[in-house]
């Protein structure tokens, strides 16, 4: 049944102004409905006719009327009668709960609200966009949770890289900064690359320019018969310009099989000595991830 709402706080009760006929679906009352005594009540609501009487007791749906008139009515909504009977001028029509309400309300429940509005949450700073994440976790929270599993949509770890003089007046080596650091970077540090993650080597300051970063398995490279290790790297942009970085993820398939690749170092493509010492060595120590820990060296 489609859900109605009656509203009434006191008890409310009159009679038929005229004879309700059987097959009527109109009627007439000597007092208007009312929720207090004073507020007329809209419809839709329940009435119960002759209520006092077992026999003859009959409840109609009033879906439209005006203060005393009941311009339409649905007749015996409780299925009472074979026949809708007639009620004489005079009879008892009163407002009472009945099953029909229950029902109702039932109905109501079951078609409530299928969102929570997300600013009646908390002290409301939380938008339905926001919100929504929560339900089901299909954008912000659904890609973070994705950024720690292993694979294509590892976590990312940012190094940035800067270029300078080694001290020596004569050889630029890369120096590197991460988190929490400043100033021009430090050479020959020691990272630790476990298994799952990307290290991305941001070489988007300007001293980059001229210097692309590569990773071979032979220190300095192509620059020591060596050759340009490309297992899971990328690379974007042209080095000292925005965006620019080389990247590489540390997965199975970057070890190798059975650990066939031991050692890699970085080192610039066009100029020589600039990986200095650092090296990237394999180890699998008992009871930890495969990682592989990456010695920068100046």
């Amino acid at each position: 049944m489609t859900a109605q709402e009656v509203k009434f706080s006191n008890f409310y009760e009159s009679t038929l102004n005229g004879i309700l006929a059987s097959g009527a679906t109109s009627a007439t009352l000597t007092a208007a409905p009312t929720s207090n005594g004073t507020s007329t009540i809209a419809a839709p609501y329940y009435l119960v006719i002759d209520p006092d009487n077992a026999s003859n007791r009959e409840v109609v749906l009033v879906t439209a009327a005006s203060t005393t008139t009941l311009s339409t009515i649905t007749r015996d909504v409780e299925g009472r009668h074979s026949t809708d009977p007639t009620h004489t001028s005079g009879t008892v029509v009163r407002m009472a709960v009945i099953k029909e309400m229950f029902e109702d309300l039932h109905d109501r429940i079951d078609a409530g609200p299928t969102a929570i509005n997300a600013t009646i949450i908390g002290d409301g700073s939380v938008s339905n966009t926001e919100f929504q994440y929560l339900n089901n976790a299909g954008s912000n929270i659904q890609s973070q949770i994705d950024g720690i599993t292993a694979g294509t949509a590892s976590q990312t770890i940012h190094i940035t890289v800067k270029v300078a003089d080694d001290g020596s007046g004569s050889q630029n080596v890369f120096y590197f900064l991460s988190g929490t650091d400043g100033g021009a970077g430090t050479k020959s540090s020691n990272f630790t690359f476990q298994q799952g993650f990307k290290y991305k080597f941001d070489q988007s300051d300007s001293s980059n320019t001229g210097h692309p970063f590569k990773f071979s398995t032979k220190k300095d490279g192509t620059h020591s018969s060596g050759s340009e290790f490309t297992t899971n790297v990328t690379t974007n942009g042209t080095p000292g310009s925005a965006s620019a970085y080389t990247q590489i993820e540390i997965t199975p398939e970057t070890v190798g099989t059975s650990g066939a690749i031991k050692n890699l170092y970085y080192y610039c493509s066009s100029h020589s000595g600039m990986g200095g010492n650092g090296e990237i060595s394999l180890y699998t120590p008992q009871g930890a991830s495969i990682g592989l820990v990456l010695a920068l060296g100046g």
